[in-house]
């Protein structure tokens, strides 16, 4: 694990559960949490690479939209396919991370295209940001010469921007990030987290130059994640409260069970300021919960043949988008 000035990342490997001798999980969510979903599958590009071979994200969608309201959280909000512009996204994450007080949480989840583009600032030793593959009004990500991508794709630069410039420096913010390319997308080497003493953890499904696999079923790094809630839950109790160290932990391992022998992909945690044994995991259902990643017309048939499981029936119905 890398550490400077409260500073960390971990790919691929368990990370401290315990938090130091002078810190301690709190036993519960300290506060209340505000939630921003944004997803596409490109069904809505009529125009570039991207609409001719839809992704599975809308279970992935689907997946984490069903932890939120099982959780309980206070404010939900998604944005969905075309709803998905730079401008919506950048004014929704500052609508709803301006709910965030002190103590409260500010989730981001993305699940979409990850990719890169060339670095336009010349203060940062990287070459490349990494980015939201955005779309514009119309639905389009990209054109035929993918220059397009520069004017509708959101930069790691500008998402870290939108997300200081609305939230409380007393608040939490945790972002999950289910697509290629993403391991640095908060960009916490650029010290903007670390001088206002922001409390924040980025969990993705992969690093910076890897692609993030689907399962047909949604991305890996979701199934599995939301399988973790799960099984925490069912091993410590309704009312137990788990860090994110431990989700991040338990999502290594489901991952590692559930994985397509063909691909791989680094699950990687960053963050600055707070340690993952240190912040509580915000999404823990009070009520039993099942994931739908394990529930019939939503499990991938690589996890169960290794588990030697059955799904569960669901007890829902899918609604439109």
């Amino acid at each position: 694990m890398f550490c400077c000035q409260r500073r960390f990342r971990q790919e691929n490997e368990p990370v401290d559960e315990a938090p130091g001798w002078c810190d301690s999980v709190p036993d519960d969510i300290p506060g209340e949490v505000h939630m921003l979903i944004v997803g596409l599958d490109y069904s809505c590009d009529r125009v570039s690479w991207a609409g001719k071979n839809p992704l599975d994200t809308k279970f992935a969608v689907d997946i984490m939209e069903d932890l939120a309201r099982q959780c309980e959280v206070t404010t939900l909000e998604k944005l969905w396919n075309q709803q998905a512009t730079k401008e919506n996204v950048v004014a929704k994450i500052q609508e709803v991370a301006s709910k965030c007080g002190e103590d409260d949480y500010f989730v981001f989840y993305y699940t979409g295209h990850g990719d890169q583009l060339v670095s336009v600032d010349d203060d940062e030793n990287e070459t490349h940001d990494q980015c939201f593959c955005l779309v514009d009004a119309y639905g389009s990500t990209d054109d035929a010469t993918m220059t397009y991508r520069q004017q509708v794709w959101l930069r790691d630069d500008d998402f870290v921007e939108a997300v200081l410039e609305a939230i409380d420096e007393t608040a939490n913010v945790l972002v999950l990030v289910d697509a290629c390319h993403s391991g640095t997308i908060c960009d916490f080497n650029s010290g903007l987290w670390a001088e206002r003493g922001q409390k924040a953890i980025s969990l993705s499904g992969c690093s910076d130059t890897q692609t993030s696999a689907g399962t047909g079923k949604g991305g890996h790094f979701t199934r599995a994640l939301s399988r973790s809630v799960q099984e925490l839950q069912a091993g410590l109790g309704l009312d137990a409260s788990y860090s994110v160290g431990q989700i991040y932990n338990k999502t290594l391992e489901n991952y590692g069970e559930s994985k397509d022998a063909r691909h791989t992909q680094n699950i990687e945690i960053h963050g600055c300021t707070v340690y993952p044994a240190q912040m509580v995991w915000p999404l823990a259902p009070r009520q039993p919960y099942i994931s739908r990643a394990n529930m019939v017309g939503y499990t991938s048939a690589n996890h169960f043949q290794n588990q030697g499981q059955q799904p569960v029936l669901p007890q829902w119905s899918l609604t439109a988008a």
